[in-house]
């Protein structure tokens, strides 16, 4: 099973489950999964003002299905998830809903099942499910397309750049300025012609002036880093304060980064250097 953490959620999934389509919404959304055959999960969510009458809304869920002609439609409960069955167009569905109070949030989700109904796997899924607390007091932890990172629980994920070998995730808060990225890339020796630093330079927003550079060796990981300066444009005339790693993981052969910019002023407490907020593998793992 793998571990995904998406919007203070966490659930464990099977290893060939990915994740083809999702929300930067924090009040509502959805993300499906699916093998190499079809989607097999959808979550969603939808921020409420507190708990749902589950009992009404699964008998309009049950009543709606048979109105469409579902076969097999009942009810389902496996702790404190509230679900039902129903098979229709020959497809075999289960769906189960539950309020998170600490994320007032309703969460559902809907398997797809394409022979019969794996129960086990489904109350393994399900079990799997709970909210993702903040860490050392001021991050957020996400996993998702092979990274494990925290980013400042401040901000909200602007934009998520998934490609064949490539995925690129940035978290950002425009009133401040703030802007966090992290970045897992495939296929290195195929397209990378230069060194990691150099590579590292090239990659970090061009506004940034370097005023430093320096290598480590972190568990048999060289992390090769960069710290920065970078004016804002503005009357405010800001100042933010930049800090930037990047390494190939020797197990297994992708090059991670990742660059974080924030106000100068703001102190940083958090895990340092910026390596530390992107874990690739146990022998270099996230400091919670």
């Amino acid at each position: 099973m793998t571990l995904w953490i998406w919007r203070n959620v966490r659930l464990e999934l099977p290893a060939d489950w990915e994740m083809l389509q999702f929300s930067r919404n924090v009040q509502e959304g959805r993300c499906a999964f699916a093998d190499r055959y079809q989607f097999r999960l959808e979550l969603s969510w939808r921020a409420t003002a507190g708990r749902p009458d589950f009992a009404r809304m699964i008998s309009d869920y049950v009543a709606r299905l048979k109105e469409q002609g579902a076969a097999n439609a009942r009810r389902l409960r496996h702790g404190p998830w509230h679900g039902l069955q129903g098979d229709l167009d020959g497809q075999r569905t289960s769906r189960f809903g539950r309020y998170l109070p600490a994320e007032s949030c309703l969460v559902e989700l809907v398997f797809l099942w394409p022979e019969r109904r794996d129960v086990g796997l489904e109350q393994k899924v399900l079990s799997s499910v709970a909210v993702e607390p903040e860490h050392l007091g001021r991050f957020r932890r996400w996993s998702a397309f092979g990274m494990d990172f925290l980013t400042s629980k401040d901000l909200q994920l602007q934009a998520c750049t998934v490609e064949p070998a490539s995925v690129e995730m940035t978290f950002g808060d425009a009133k401040r300025g703030a802007v966090e990225r992290f970045a897992r890339r495939g296929m290195v020796p195929e397209w990378m012609n230069q060194t990691t630093a150099e590579w590292l330079r090239g990659w970090v927003d061009g506004g940034v002036r370097v005023t430093g550079v320096d290598a480590a060796d972190a568990r048999g990981h060289r992390v090769d880093r960069l710290d920065g300066e970078k004016r804002v444009p503005g009357v405010l005339r800001r100042s933010l304060r930049c800090d930037a790693a990047a390494w190939i993981c020797p197990r297994d052969g992708r090059l991670y980064s990742t660059s974080l910019a924030s106000p100068a002023k703001e102190a940083d407490t958090g895990p340092a250097p910026a390596g530390a907020r992107l874990s690739c593998c146990s022998g270099l793992e996230l400091p919670i």
